[in-house]
C-alpha cells in the first residue's frame, strides 16, 4: 500500500464525518496502524532516514545524558536506577547509556515505550541480552511505580497537534477538508479553555501556533509511574513568549523527508514526518498540575556543556590523529553550536518527590 491508499482513507473519513481537526489528520499520517509514517519498515532517522536526532549525531550525546542520570541517582541516593524512555526510535540513546554505565554505578534497567509494531520487534532484538523491557503505551498502566528517570527525547513534538490562528480578533482552529483538488484547510472559530486557552490569549493577530492536547495525559501518566526521580525533556521548542515573536508568525509546523524540510503536511501523507516546536511553558504548567516541580529549563548547548561533553570530547580527541580529531569536533559541534542543535533544542527537567 502507498500514500495514495492513506490519502483515500483520510478523504473517506472526511466525507463521512465532516471537517477533520488537524490533530486527527496528523494522527492518521503518523500513526495509522498499517500506513502511518512510524509504521514504516525502513529507517526514519540517521543518514538513510529522513532526519537526524541528537543520539545519531554522536555517542557523546548519550554518554552525557547517562552521566547526568548517574549524578541524579547519586544525589537521590538510589540503590538501583530505572530509566524509562518514551519514543526510543531505534534505541540509540538507550544503547549509548548502557555502553557507558560504570560498573561502580547502581544497577540499571531500562523500559522502552514504543507504539509501532515494527520498531518494537527491532528493539526487542537489539536489546535481547540487556536489562531492557520493551512495552507499548497501553502497557504503562501495568507498570509498578519506580525510582529513576523518564527520558523524552524528541517525543512531545511528534504527538498529534492542534493548529490555531487569530484572525479578526477571533481564535480559529485549522481543520482539514477534501475535494477533487486534494486536501485543503478550513478555519473554524473555536472556544478553547484550560491551559491551551490561556496560551492563546497571547497569540497576536495573524499568527499561528501549535499545541497538543495529548501532552497533558502523558504527563499525568508519567507522574503516576515515576515514584521518585526526574523527567528529562529534550526537544526543539520555546516558551510561549519565544513562539510568538515576529519570525514565528506562520507557526513552527514542519515536515521532514530525506533530510529535506518543507511546510506542506498535505503532500504525500504517511511518507514524511510532521512536527512542530514544543511550547515548554505549556508543558511546564501541565507538569506542575500533575505533581511535578520545575527544576530547570535551558538550551541543549548549556545542558551538554555543564554535563561535561567538552571534557569527554577532549579525551576522545586526544586519542585520535589530527584529521580524525578535527572531524570529531565538527560532528559534536552540531550538538552544541547555535547554528546547529545547540540553541534550537531546549532541555527541561521536572522533578517528582524531591529528596
Amino acid at each position: 500500500m502507498t500514500n495514495r491508499d492513506l490519502s483515500q482513507i483520510i478523504a473517506g473519513e472526511i466525507h463521512e464525518k465532516g471537517l477533520m481537526p488537524f490533530s486527527r489528520y496528523m494522527e492518521l499520517c503518523l500513526y495509522h496502524p498499517r500506513l502511518g509514517y512510524y509504521q514504516r519498515q525502513e529507517p526514519t532517522t540517521g543518514p538513510t532516514g529522513d532526519f537526524y536526532t541528537a543520539p545519531h549525531v554522536h555517542a557523546l550525546f548519550g554518554r552525557t545524558v547517562g552521566a547526568w542520570i548517574q549524578r541524579m541517582a547519586s544525589d537521590a541516593d538510589l540503590e538501583e536506577v530505572t530509566v524509562l524512555e518514551l519514543g526510543p526510535g531505534n534505541g540509540q540513546l538507550a544503547r549509548d547509556i548502557l555502553n557507558h554505565w560504570g560498573k561502580d554505578q547502581p544497577p540499571l534497567s531500562l523500559i522502552l515505550v514504543e507504539e509501532a509494531g515494527p520498531r518494537c520487534r527491532d528493539l526487542e532484538a537489539r536489546f535481547a541480552s540487556d536489562p531492557v523491557q520493551v512495552v507499548g503505551p497501553a502497557e504503562l498502566d501495568d507498570l509498578e511505580p519506580f525510582k529513576g528517570v523518564v527520558l523524552a527525547n524528541e517525543f512531545f513534538d511528534a504527538l498529534p497537534l492542534r493548529v490555531f490562528t487569530r484572525t479578526e480578533n477571533l481564535i480559529r482552529e485549522v481543520f482539514v477538508d477534501h475535494d477533487k483538488d486534494g486536501f485543503k484547510e478550513s478555519l473554524l472559530v473555536t472556544e478553547v479553555e484550560g491551559r491551551i486557552g490561556e496560551v492563546l490569549q497571547y497569540l497576536p493577530e495573524g499568527f499561528r501556533t501549535e499545541a497538543s492536547d495529548l501532552w497533558q495525559p502523558w504527563l499525568k501518566q508519567i507522574a503516576r509511574i515515576l515514584d521518585r526521580g526526574q523527567l528529562l525533556v529534550l526537544d526543539y521548542g520555546e516558551s510561549t513568549e519565544g513562539l510568538i515573536v515576529p519570525w514565528r508568525e506562520t507557526g513552527s509546523l514542519r515536515c521532514y523527508r530525506r533530510h529535506q524540510v518543507d511546510t506542506d503536511p498535505y503532500d504525500s501523507p504517511g511518507e514524511k514526518d510532521i512536527t512542530a516546536h514544543v511550547n515548554f511553558s505549556l508543558l511546564r504548567q501541565w507538569g506542575e498540575d500533575a505533581g511535578f516541580e520545575h527544576q530547570s529549563f535551558t538550551s541543549q548547548s548549556s545542558f551538554l556543556i555543564k554535563g561535561g561533553i567538552l571534557e569527554m570530547l577532549a579525551q576522545s580527541m586526544d586519542k585520535l590523529p589530527q584529521k580524525e580529531a578535527t572531524g570529531l569536533w565538527l560532528t559534536v559541534k552540531n550538538l552544541i553550536h547555535e547554528e546547529g542543535m545547540g540553541e534550537v533544542f531546549k532541555v527541561m527537567v521536572l522533578e517528582k518527590d524531591r529528596v
